[in-house]
Parts: C-alpha cells; sequence; structure tokens
C-alpha cells in the first residue's frame, strides 16, 4: 500500500512538473509574443514620426527656399530702383525733368519740382523723385537739392582789392580745401593753351589766353577759370566772359597783364595781392557773374537727408 501511494505520488508530482513547465513555455511564447507586437508597434510609431518629421523639413526648407528667391528677387529690385535713383538724380543737375532718360524701363518715375531763393538770390531747386518697380511694387521716394557751387559773386570790393578769405566767400571753402573736384564737370590743365570748350577751367601755373582759346565764352555762356600759382596774360584781342581767380599758396606775387584792346567782362579777383598792369578793360558786371551762377554745369546736386522713404 505504501509503495503504491508513493507511486501514485511521485507519478502526480511528475505530472504537475510537465504541466507547470508546459505553462511556462506557453507564458515565455506569449510573452515573446508580446514583446514582439510591443517592438514591432513601436517602430512603426518610429518610423511615423521620421516620416512626418521629413515631410515637415522638406516643406519647411521648400517654404525656405521660396522665401529667400523671393526676398532675392525683391532685393535685386530694391538695388535696381536705388541705381535708377542715382540715375535720375545724377541727370537732374544739369537736365529739366522732363528730359530724364530712365535706364530701367520696368521702373515708373514721377518728378516734381519746387524753386526756392537762397540768400544772396542763389536759384536753388527741390526736386521730389518717385520711384516705382512694377515687377515686385517697389517703391520709393527721396528728394534732392541742386544749387549753384558758385554759392556767391564776388563784390566790387573784391573786384578790385584781393581778399585772402576770397575762396570762403565765393564756395564756402578754404584756399587749402578748394580742389578742382569740387567743381561738377571741371576741367584740369597745365596750361591755357586751346582750352576745351567748358564752363569751369583749374589752371595749375601761368596761363596766357588768346581769343582762341575763349571763343566759346560769351555773354550768355560765361566761364569760370581758376589760376593756381600762375602768372595771367590776356593778349590784345582777346573778349573774356566769366570771372578769373588768381589763387596761390606758395607766397610768390603773381601778375595779372590785360594787354592793349584785350577785355574781361565779369570779374577779375585774387586771394593774395598781384602786380596788374591793365592796357585793357576789366569791366565789373554783375548780370554776367549771376548767368554765370545759374550755369547748369557749375550746379551739385545732393539728396536731402532723411528724405528716403522706401515700400516693399
Amino acid at each position: 500500500m505504501l509503495n503504491s501511494a508513493l507511486l501514485s505520488s511521485l507519478l502526480f508530482t511528475r505530472s504537475l512538473l510537465k504541466s507547470i513547465s508546459v505553462t511556462m513555455k506557453t507564458l515565455c511564447t506569449y510573452r515573446r509574443k508580446q514583446q514582439g507586437l510591443f517592438i514591432i508597434s513601436s517602430v512603426l510609431v518610429l518610423l511615423s514620426i521620421a516620416a512626418f518629421t521629413l515631410t515637415s523639413v522638406t516643406v519647411a526648407v521648400s517654404d525656405f527656399q521660396a522665401i529667400q528667391e523671393a526676398l532675392g528677387v525683391t532685393q535685386e529690385r530694391y538695388l535696381d530702383t536705388k541705381k535708377e535713383m542715382r540715375n535720375i538724380s545724377s541727370q537732374l543737375r544739369t537736365q529739366p525733368p522732363n528730359t530724364v532718360a530712365l535706364g530701367n524701363t520696368s521702373i515708373a518715375h514721377t518728378i516734381v519740382s519746387s524753386n526756392y531763393l537762397g540768400d544772396n538770390v542763389q536759384t536753388v531747386k527741390a526736386f521730389d523723385i518717385a520711384l516705382h518697380h512694377a515687377k515686385t511694387d517697389t517703391k520709393v521716394k527721396q528728394r534732392f537739392l541742386r544749387y549753384p557751387s558758385f554759392i556767391k559773386i564776388p563784390t566790387k570790393l573784391q573786384a578790385t582789392t584781393p581778399d585772402t578769405h576770397l575762396t570762403q566767400w565765393l564756395f564756402n571753402r578754404s584756399a587749402s580745401a578748394l580742389v578742382p573736384t569740387y567743381f561738377p564737370l571741371s576741367v584740369v590743365a597745365s596750361s591755357c593753351t586751346d582750352l576745351d570748350e567748358a564752363t569751369m577751367h583749374w589752371i595749375n601755373g601761368d596761363c596766357e589766353l588768346n581769343n582762341n582759346d575763349v571763343e566759346h565764352s560769351s555773354s550768355t555762356n560765361p566761364m569760370l577759370l581758376i589760376i593756381k600759382n600762375g602768372h595771367l596774360t590776356v593778349l590784345g584781342g582777346t573778349s573774356f566772359y566769366g570771372v578769373i581767380i588768381l589763387l596761390s599758396d606758395n607766397g610768390i606775387a603773381y601778375s595779372a597783364t590785360v594787354e592793349h584792346g584785350a577785355s574781361i567782362n565779369g570779374a577779375l579777383t585774387s586771394s593774395h595781392t598781384i602786380t596788374l598792369q591793365n592796357d585793357g578793360a576789366v569791366t565789373y558786371s554783375p548780370h554776367l557773374l549771376r548767368t554765370l551762377q545759374r550755369a547748369p554745369k557749375l550746379a551739385k546736386i545732393i539728396a536731402v537727408p532723411g528724405s528716403w522713404h522706401a515700400q516693399f
């Protein structure tokens, strides 16, 4: 009986252990399947996130490129408009608004001009320029002032007496600061032989004038002639219209000779003492000096600070 019971107990235990083993294997298999499903689900979720992120980045990059291209085009059109503003303002220095030629056909323009009188009756003109670039709807505005470089005309006293502050009076520049580039379209030479047709000549050295040298000078087209560190001789039969200014920065007393039959109509002035031999005619003419002051080729133009306005 004992053996039988023991055998039965052993068999039962064996069966129980086998059932437990099977159960454990089943549980392990189930867990592995669950873990696999969890991993697969996680991978799918991560792939979805990656796909979404990639799509978002692609869209963002595309949008960024489109914005950059648009900004680049806008910037290019803006620079074109600024260039056209410089082109127009440079023309207005010597030309009336109705003769301005555009360099860019995509840009429309309007110019409103106003006339003013400065001190000593200088003619000052204001130009309000508005530009519109049709391709990008860029609009800019700016105001410019045109004024004479010949700011004040010589007085009658200055036409007969040296004045150390002459250039300050005429051009608002000291003698040391006055250079040829101050004058638009100035012609610089070392003598007065065969002077080019121009409104302003700057001569470094002696100047001998004959009628051929100044044949383009007249009462309606006077000339500004500056002689730096040199003697002046106006030969007989020569008629000069305008202003002759003798400057010196080396302490030498230079001379001015007007021969018989020669004439200077306008003014002969100097910043230092000179030796004048006048056998001809030197006639002070404020009317002719005003004509010279208003000469377009002596005009300067500047942008009014703070007047620039842009709209995109």
